[in-house]
């Protein structure tokens, strides 16, 4: 690679004398790295992607390089482009396709039963539910209940849900009964 200096010499067969001049030669690489075919990532958390290399015919392998992040944690899909410099002057880019997709539910289970007395009114308020149990692979954001603030008497079905933080949710229900201890 380079320029590089030869000193040519002819030679007469016939009275053996020669000439002799110099020319100078010039190596240059003009070729690109092959383009590396890059496979999909897929992940339902996260993704961390890791370099890439490829192949050039005067700089061996050569490692991607990108402006783009390595780390995804947000439900969705994008791109990384990737770069591949021979430090010649010739490059080449191929992309990457990066998925993050959570398409597991979360799992709950609701508190037991819960028996309460009515008050004077023929109703309850302030039941305590208690709390459900709850998981996900990539983390619970939210669980809620339809509770009312009053309970009539009988049995009143509480519905808890569970949102993970890509959306995902799953219910369980959980039985509240009011019953009139109170004498007439």
């Amino acid at each position: 690679m380079g320029i590089n200096s030869v000193v040519l010499t002819l030679t007469e067969i016939s009275d053996g004398t020669f000439t002799s001049c110099n020319v100078i030669v010039t190596v240059e690489d003009v070729t690109p790295p092959v383009s590396p075919i890059l496979a999909d990532l897929l992940g339902e958390c996260s993704v961390t992607a890791v370099a890439p290399t490829t192949t050039d015919a005067c700089a061996g392998t050569i490692m991607g390089t990108t402006s783009d992040p390595l780390t995804y944690n947000t439900q969705g899909t994008y791109t990384i482009t990737w770069n591949f410099d021979d430090t010649h002057g010739n490059s080449e880019t191929a992309t990457q396709t990066v998925t993050v997709n959570d398409n597991i539910n979360p799992t709950i289970t609701a508190p037991g039963t819960v028996i309460v007395s009515a008050n004077a009114s023929c109703e309850a308020t302030g039941v305590a539910l208690g709390t459900p149990t709850t998981a996900d692979n990539c983390g619970v954001d939210t669980v809620t209940n339809d509770a009312p603030t009053t309970f009539p008497l009988g049995d009143t079905t509480v519905t808890w849900t569970v949102t993970d933080n890509a959306g995902n949710s799953e219910t369980a229900t959980q039985t509240v009964t009011v019953n009139d201890n109170i004498n007439p």
